[in-house]
């Protein structure tokens, strides 16, 4: 199957200027392209006619997996994709939906963590240094633009499966990984393995002896048993998906939340080789609802075809090919 990686995630934002201060100026991400959405791409994102948007591209050093893609909408939409942080949250750490972007930082974090909250950006706990089996990390979890959650992460000791060889290029890497909060597991290896044919790196629960400290890296009630179940593009360690299952917890889906025009991390985009076997493919299989069949639309990088899908959880995926 013919499914790359995570090429970006896009994350809607109310003020695009203030958002590249942050991801152009403080984490020195670099602009690949900025430039207005062409309404046939925003009729595609389900949009009301008059929209407009304005976006900017951001790779780690020209990095063609794990971009940022940020997009000011006007009208606004103020409603966030996920708000589950502060006194004021509508949303629990365990919904089942989008979770957070992830980056890995230079080390010493403290210090990379000093210059972000002095942007504005404030860090949800002290980093926590700690080791799962083989893996050595330590990482902190800032609130971003528009409450968007970004985890910035030192891999002290990390395999290649998980961060590419020479990661982060400088202050920070591209997206290393994005988090999903994840219901049935079972329909998620079906469309993430199966359908979409990605691999999964790690797919275990957490062993009993650091369920604990688990547990408290993911907000989850002592004693919750979580699995994770980690996807990516065969050979690549980056634009990685990690979906979170927590066993018998209590949790609601944020229904319809994850889509253009709202605010926080909005879409999955994903290449393909075959746009129309992959619709096929889907249709047949039942377990993600297609939003958009494939369609022409006129975008930054020329003419595409698109296709937006539904996933399991209520992930977004725009999945896009060369048009003929």
């Amino acid at each position: 199957m013919d499914v790359s990686a995570t090429r970006s995630i896009a994350v809607g934002v109310s003020n695009l200027e203030r958002a590249l201060e942050l991801f152009a100026g403080v984490m020195a991400l670099q602009i690949a392209w900025r430039d207005s959405l062409d309404v046939s791409l925003l009729a595609a994102w389900g949009l009301p006619a008059g929209t407009r948007a304005h976006a900017a591209e951001l790779s780690c050093k020209g990095y063609p997996y794990g971009r940022l893609r940020l997009v000011e909408f006007s009208p606004l939409d103020p409603i966030r994709v996920r708000d589950d942080y502060g006194p004021d949250a509508i949303d629990s750490p365990l919904d089942i939906g989008p979770k957070a972007i992830d980056f890995y930082v230079a080390d010493p974090i403290q210090d990379t963590l000093q210059r972000v909250v002095a942007a504005g950006y404030p860090a949800r706990s002290a980093p926590r240094k700690h080791l799962i089996g083989h893996s050595l990390s330590e990482e902190v979890v800032i609130t971003g633009p528009d409450r968007v959650p970004l985890l910035l992460m030192v891999g002290h000791r990390h395999a290649r499966t998980s961060l590419r060889e020479g990661s982060p290029d400088g202050m920070y890497s591209e997206i290393a990984t994005a988090s999903v909060i994840c219901g049935d597991l079972e329909a998620n290896r079906r469309f993430y393995g199966e359908q979409l044919g990605l691999v999964a790196v790690n797919d275990a629960e957490t062993p009993d002896e650091y369920r604990a400290l688990v547990d408290e890296l993911v907000d989850a009630p002592q004693g919750t048993r979580v699995h994770f179940l980690l996807y990516a593009e065969p050979g690549e360690a980056s634009g990685k998906i990690l979906l979170i299952h927590f066993f018998g917890a209590p949790a609601k889906r944020l229904t319809g939340r994850m889509q253009p025009g709202r605010l926080g991390f909005s879409l999955f985009s994903h290449d393909v080789g075959n746009i129309h076997g992959l619709h096929a493919r889907l249709v047949k299989a039942g377990d993600a609802r297609v939003v958009l069949r494939p369609t022409a639309v006129t975008t930054p990088m020329g003419r595409r075809m698109v296709m937006l899908v539904r996933g399991p959880n209520e992930e977004m995926f725009e999945f896009s090919s060369p048009a003929a």
